[in-house]
């Protein structure tokens, strides 16, 4: 008899133990709000990503870029467009991104003023579209499509905290679309049969 009273209190009190902890943790997380958030210095609002946890991305961004590179020139050397003229464009285009990447990282530095790198990024966010047009008909080999994905992750980091859209900016894309949709309004009537 007692030693069933004492499962109980234990079940009872391993219950109510598990239901406390979450509500400690969360209590504890909102002591300290602007944790991995820095202030943006110029109009007050608090970012999403702390100083370190972009540097953080632009170096992994740079060993991504690094690797892509590399991939992709063993791909090609592979592929019936070993020697063309189509090799060398998408090889410097791939170049040109990685080198834009080098350079934002140098030039960020410890990451004191985003001001100081703004341009960087941007031609960063501008080399990675060109890179991925020029290489995206090489996606079909699965490593190559799943370290790009990588390198998307990294340029939305650094487009947000840029102050950009991002660089999956789906909204941008559709209003395009729709714009020049809007043009064959004729092809959507309907054909009398």
């Amino acid at each position: 008899m007692i030693n069933q009273r004492i499962l109980r209190f234990s079940i009872f009190a391993a219950a109510l133990l598990a239901l406390y902890l979450p509500a400690v943790a969360a209590a504890q997380w909102d002591r300290y709000p602007d944790y991995g958030r820095s202030r943006d210095r110029d109009n007050g609002r608090y970012g999403r990503y702390d100083d370190r946890y972009l540097r953080d991305s632009i170096h992994r961004l740079d060993r991504l870029s690094k690797n892509f590179e590399s991939a992709l020139d063993r791909e090609l050397d592979r592929s019936h467009e070993d020697g063309t003229r189509h090799e060398d464009r998408v090889n410097n285009e791939v170049h040109d991104f990685r080198r834009a990447v080098g350079d934002l990282k140098s030039r960020f530095g410890n990451g004191r003023d985003l001001n100081r790198s703004r341009n960087e990024a941007q031609r960063v966010l501008q080399t990675a579209r060109g890179a991925e047009r020029a290489s995206r008909h090489h996606f079909r080999n699965g490593q190559l499509a799943n370290q790009w994905s990588q390198i998307r992750q990294e340029l939305n980091v650094i487009a947000q905290a840029y102050g950009s859209y991002g660089y999956n900016d789906d909204n941008y894309r559709n209003d395009r679309n729709r714009r020049s949709s809007n043009n064959d309004w004729w092809r959507r009537l309907p054909i009398p049969y």
